[in-house]
Formats: C-alpha cells, structure tokens, sequence
C-alpha cells in the first residue's frame, strides 16, 4: 500500500512539478520565490499524499499550497527586503517563452499575473483556478479578461470576438 502511494506522488511530481514552477516563475517573477515554493507545495503534497490523491483535483491543491506559501512568504519578508534587500536582477526570459509575452506579463497588476498564469500555464478551468487561489470565479473571469486585454493591447493583438463581453 505504501508503495503504490509513494509510485502515485513520483508519477504526479514528474508529470506535474515542471509545469508547476513555470507557473510560479511567471506568477511571481522570481526563480527563488518559484522554487521554493515548489518544493514547500510538493513536500507538503508528499507528506499527505493519501488525502492529496483522494482530492478532486490534486494540481489545483499543489498550486494553491504554493501560491499561499508564497504569499506568506511575501508578506513576512517585506519589511525586510525594502530596507535590507536589494532589488533582485530581473527574471532571465526562459526558452518556453517568448520574451515580448514575458514582458507583457511582467507589466499586468499582480493579481491579473496571478490568475492569467495560473489559468494559461497551468491550464486549470476558471471554477479550478478560483479553487486553487481562493479567490470567487467571477473575479478570476473578471481579471482573466482584463489581463488578456492588457495583453493582447501590450502586444499589438486584435481582440478575440468570441472574449467581447
């Protein structure tokens, strides 16, 4: 029994843990923040992987222990790295990305990043992304629609007919 939990946690952590760090990267435009928060979501997901395998949707639970992670993180340090920290060298563009978009996205308000990548890359549904986040589904469609706005705007895009409101 302990085996086929252990082989179940390594089959989703391979299938699961690249996609996931791509997520936080462009979600939190830090590869620290993004890796750390990785492997705190996954050592969690491993240490109740009985209950995480039983859930509905065990990516969305992953995600939002990293993305809750990370914030607690954010606001525990963020006194510290105004006045002690200095401001970190930007994100290099990685090779999955295409460096217009990375910038695009760079620009959108953080909660508009948030929910843009975790519904583009990590391809989860709007009801999965407001699961994951916490957040109401009408604000994830709400600020999913103003980040693709801002994005296809930053990058010179017309409209989708089938997004007009």
């Amino acid at each position: 029994m302990a085996a086929d939990l252990s082989e179940g946690f390594a089959l989703f952590f391979k299938n699961n843990s690249g996609p996931m760090f791509r997520v936080l990267l462009a979600g939190t435009l830090s590869r620290a923040a993004a890796e750390d928060a990785t492997a705190e979501a996954f050592a969690r997901a491993f240490a109740n992987w009985a209950a995480v395998a039983e859930h509905p949707n065990p990516r969305a639970w992953v995600l939002r222990v990293a993305w809750n992670y990370y914030r607690s993180s954010w606001r525990k340090w963020e006194g510290r790295w105004a006045a002690e920290v200095p401001e970190p060298a930007p994100v290099a563009p990685e090779t999955w990305a295409d460096p217009d978009l990375v910038a695009a996205i760079r620009q959108l308000p953080p909660g508009q990043r948030e929910v843009l990548v975790v519904v583009a890359l990590g391809e989860l549904t709007t009801a999965e992304a407001a699961e994951a986040l916490g957040k109401a589904a009408g604000t994830i469609r709400s600020q999913l629609f103003r980040a693709r706005a801002s994005l296809r705007a930053a990058l010179d895009e017309d409209p989708d007919p089938e997004e007009r409101p």
